[in-house]
């Protein structure tokens, strides 16, 4: 009878045994996934940092070409004004030649 009982007993500790390992084995399964989730958030997050400084990089050599832009547009109309004083010169000086 002592032997039945003892057996009973070794299975019932078994099965407890794979029980609580198969507990923790879930556990830690869950665990890592729960940091996996985390790591791709933070993964996401550095991505999305990564870009904003690409861009931030990119917008400073724009910035350079717009103050090249703007350098070149007053010069210009520095080209223009002159252009114009001495169009507006000739035109006088044509009328005047002309009624003469």
């Amino acid at each position: 009878a002592k032997k039945p009982k003892k057996m009973a007993d070794a299975a019932i500790e078994n099965l407890t045994k794979r029980v609580a390992a198969l507990e923790t084995s879930n556990k830690f399964s869950a665990e890592q996934e729960a940091v996996r989730a985390a790591q791709m958030e933070m993964l996401t997050k550095l991505r999305a940092l990564r870009q904003t400084l690409v861009e931030r990089d990119d917008a400073g050599a724009s910035s350079k070409e717009l103050e090249a832009l703007r350098s070149e547009n007053s010069e210009l109309k520095k080209q223009l004004a002159k252009q114009e004083y001495r169009i507006m010169h000739l035109l006088r000086n044509l009328d005047a030649t002309e009624t003469k």
